[in-house]
């Protein structure tokens, strides 16, 4: 089966290449679909939230998401638009909900995070990875031989697991770099897991909405002031303090460091 699938993969690079640039950039040929499960408290290992990822690849350009984000979203502009034509009521609490709003835009060499702070969007380039491959220890992954490789990455220490079969420099998140897709990846404390439900073949487009541009440490610095004080000052209630230091102890593990 997996033989099968090479083929057909080699199939698609071809007539991938043969595309003019334009399409070339624009189109994905593989949609995997990834769970991402991981800790907002790490005091409380019981309570693992997880999601199901989207990434969007041809090899040199991808688009990763949240599924129930983007099911959001389509689903509360269908409401706007018959809020508008009809008089009907918009009513975003009954749509999908998602925890993930994050989305990576990869380009070549070129990586950009995107994020919510309450309403504000912003945008931070990040740097590439620097992988030592494990060419003897190797596993099984959704019939797929996988090979080891792990990365430092900020503070913490991840374990990816790549295909050769898939000759895609691509992964989950930020996660790339490696001769073959990645198809699972952990920090060594297991706070965050990405791992493979599903590849398909499809062009769909890449298309990307970035954020006000941002350093990784002006982004700290805002995620820290959105912490303490999510009002932005208009609010200073003793209730209110006392919620806002109950959420910051219990939401203290964010992926970007």
């Amino acid at each position: 089966m997996k033989r099968s699938f090479n083929i057909f993969f080699c199939f698609l690079l071809i007539l991938f290449k043969s595309q003019t640039p334009k399409q070339e950039k624009n189109l994905s040929i593989l949609e995997v679909k990834y769970n991402f499960s991981y800790l907002e408290d790490t005091l409380n290992v019981k309570n693992l939230i997880s999601e199901p990822m989207i990434l969007l690849t041809n090899g040199k350009k991808s688009l990763y998401y949240s599924e129930n984000y983007k099911a959001f979203s389509d689903g509360f502009k269908k409401q706007l638009d018959a809020a508008i034509k009809t008089g009907s009521i918009v009513e975003p609490g009954k749509l999908l909900q998602s925890k993930v709003r994050h989305s990576v835009y990869k380009d070549n060499d070129s990586l950009y995070i995107s994020n919510y702070l309450g309403r504000d969007f912003y945008t931070i380039y990040v740097g590439g990875i620097h992988w030592k491959i494990d060419n003897l220890t190797n596993k099984i992954i959704q019939g797929y031989k996988c090979t080891k490789a792990v990365a430092k990455v900020g503070r913490r220490t991840y374990i990816a697991w790549f295909t050769y079969d898939v000759p895609i420099n691509d992964g989950p998140y930020k996660f790339k770099g490696l001769p073959g897709l990645i198809l699972k990846v952990n920090d060594e404390s297991q706070y965050f897991n990405f791992e493979l439900l599903s590849i398909t073949k499809i062009n769909l487009p890449i298309s990307y909405k970035k954020g006000l541009l941002i350093t990784k440490d002006q982004y700290l610095a805002k995620r820290k002031e959105y912490s303490n004080d999510p009002s932005q000052g208009k609010i200073n209630t003793p209730a209110y303090r006392k919620r806002i230091n109950e959420n910051k102890n219990k939401f203290n593990n964010f992926l970007e460091e």
